[in-house]
């Protein structure tokens, strides 16, 4: 995935792709990674939410439990077991994602945006294509949800 703003961001494909999980059966990405990637306030992604809450239902966002920080914990996600965040992180779904993408200002929250659903779009296509890496991909999800309980 070759795109012009790649240089100018200084974000990787695969650093999106790195901060991308399945939590609750979904592939999110957490407001903690979010405020990394766009270079933003701590508060930033959540001050966008908050002034717009009428944009982002329960099935664009939703808080982590200790059953999706868990998760992550096993996803080999930054947030690590009994370390406590101040605030409880916020985990984004693909149309969550699309909606706080049409809410960002800056060149490179877009620029950023703009990969992160192309990245998106790119699994939703390749996934269908390869029967197995998805049969994998359930199994994963399966043993996952498993262990959590």
């Amino acid at each position: 995935m070759q795109h012009k703003d790649r240089k100018e961001d200084g974000v990787t494909d695969e650093m999106i792709m790195n901060h991308i999980y399945v939590l609750r059966g979904q592939k999110v990405m957490i407001d903690l990674d979010l405020v990394k990637l766009y270079q933003l306030e701590n508060s930033g992604v959540r001050t966008i939410v908050n002034r717009n809450t009428s944009r982002f239902p329960a099935d664009f966002m939703f808080k982590l439990n200790e059953e999706d920080e868990l998760s992550l914990v096993r996803q080999d996600s930054e947030i690590s077991a009994g370390h406590r965040i101040m605030v409880t992180p916020i985990a984004f779904t693909e149309q969550g994602l699309a909606m706080l993408a049409g809410l960002m200002k800056s060149k490179r929250a877009i620029a950023v945006s703009i990969r992160i659903i192309r990245i998106f779009t790119l699994i939703r296509q390749i996934v269908p294509d390869f029967p197995e890496l998805y049969r994998e991909m359930e199994q994963f999800k399966n043993n996952l949800l498993r262990s959590d309980t």
